[in-house]
C-alpha cells in the first residue's frame, strides 16, 4: 500500500511538471539573443529627443502575476549584503533616521518593483503618481499613452524575484537615496488591436536585471519611498 502511494505521488508530481513546462515554457539559452522592443519607449523619434532622460525609463514590462497559487516575488528575494562604502552610507541613512532598516528596505522594494509592473500593465496612473518621482512618472506616461494609442495589450507573468542586492546609497541634504540591483524572471508578450503577437513569446522565461533608485526625504513624517531613477543591464 505504501508503495502504491509513493507511486501515486510520483505520477502528480510529473503531471504538474509537465502542465508548468507547457504553460511557461524553459529557457533554451537564447534569450538574449531575442529581440524585444523597449515597452517604454513609445517611438524611435522620442528616444532621440529625449536624451539622457532615458535613464529615468524602466526597460521593463509586467503585469499582474496570473498563477494565483504563485508566491509574491519579494518572497522569493535572495538578499545580498552591502559591504563597504554602501553599508556605511546606509549607516548614516539610518543615524539620521532610527526607522531605516536595510532588510526591510529590501522587502520593501520588492513590493514595489511588483507594485509598479503591474501598474503599468494596468495603466493604473493613479498607483504609479503615488509610486514614482514626477520626473520617471512623466515617462511612463508617454510610454503608456503610445500604448493606447497603437492600439496593444502588455501581458507579462512575473515568475519571481531571483535576488535583491543594494549596490549603492548616499545621504545629502536630507536626502537619502538607495540603489538596489533586482533579477527577475518574466514571461513578456505585447498584442496588437488584432491580438497578434508584436512582441515576446509565451513559451519562453526571460530572466530580466534592473536597477532601481528610490529616494525619500529623510525629515518626512511619511516614510515612503519614491522611484528616482531606473536603467536596464
Amino acid at each position: 500500500m505504501a508503495n502504491f502511494d509513493l507511486i501515486l505521488l510520483a505520477l502528480i508530481a510529473v503531471f504538474i511538471f509537465l502542465r508548468l513546462r507547457s504553460v511557461l515554457g524553459s529557457k533554451d539559452g537564447n534569450e538574449e539573443n531575442r529581440n524585444h522592443r523597449d515597452m517604454f519607449n513609445p517611438g524611435p523619434a522620442e528616444e532621440a529627443d529625449r536624451g539622457d532622460e532615458r535613464d529615468n525609463v524602466i526597460h521593463l514590462p509586467g503585469s499582474e502575476p496570473q498563477n494565483p497559487a504563485q508566491q509574491k516575488p519579494a518572497d522569493l528575494v535572495t538578499e545580498i549584503q552591502p559591504v563597504g562604502p554602501v553599508q556605511q552610507a546606509l549607516a548614516d541613512i539610518m543615524e539620521v533616521d532610527p526607522n531605516f532598516d536595510q532588510h526591510g528596505f529590501v522587502e520593501g522594494a520588492g513590493g514595489a518593483f511588483d507594485m509598479i509592473i503591474n501598474a503599468f500593465a494596468n495603466d493604473d496612473r493613479e498607483t504609479l503618481q503615488n509610486l514614482l518621482t514626477k520626473e520617471v512618472y512623466q515617462n511612463f506616461e508617454q510610454a503608456l499613452d503610445a500604448r493606447k494609442a497603437a492600439g496593444e495589450t502588455l501581458e507579462t507573468t512575473v515568475i519571481g524575484i531571483n535576488s535583491i542586492e543594494i549596490t549603492d546609497a548616499n545621504l545629502a541634504d536630507n536626502l537619502a537615496e538607495v540603489t538596489v540591483r533586482i533579477i527577475s524572471e518574466q514571461v513578456n508578450v505585447t498584442t496588437d488591436s488584432n491580438g497578434d503577437v508584436v512582441d515576446g513569446d509565451n513559451n519562453y522565461i526571460d530572466t530580466i536585471t534592473d536597477v532601481w533608485t528610490f529616494e525619500r526625504d529623510v525629515t518626512s513624517k511619511s516614510p515612503n519611498w519614491f522611484l528616482k531613477a531606473t536603467q536596464t543591464e
